[in-house]
């Protein structure tokens, strides 16, 4: 209970009847901030992720395939089993 007597016993109780009423708006606007960073974070780490793979898709460079090269023997050229 409030302390005092009489008006001012009255007084002191507005005064912490309007504390607890501010109070009470103070941690209803606190908890919608810190759920409304908590959601800003997550677009950011979002956003981030995303780009992030479009980073990486436009790294990657597109495979050439391989042409297959025809074996030719030399004609004259004398290799070492030849030789022996």
């Amino acid at each position: 209970m409030a302390p005092g007597q009489g008006p001012v016993k009255i007084a002191a109780a507005l005064a912490i009847a309007a504390a607890g009423l501010g109070g009470g708006f103070a941690y209803k606007k606190f908890r919608t901030y810190l759920s409304e960073k908590k959601l800003r974070k997550e677009r950011e780490q979002k956003a981030r992720s995303v780009a992030r793979k479009r980073s990486v898709k436009s790294q990657k460079r597109t495979r050439t395939r391989k042409t297959a090269k025809s074996k030719r023997k030399q004609a004259g050229s004398k290799t070492s089993q030849d030789l022996s």
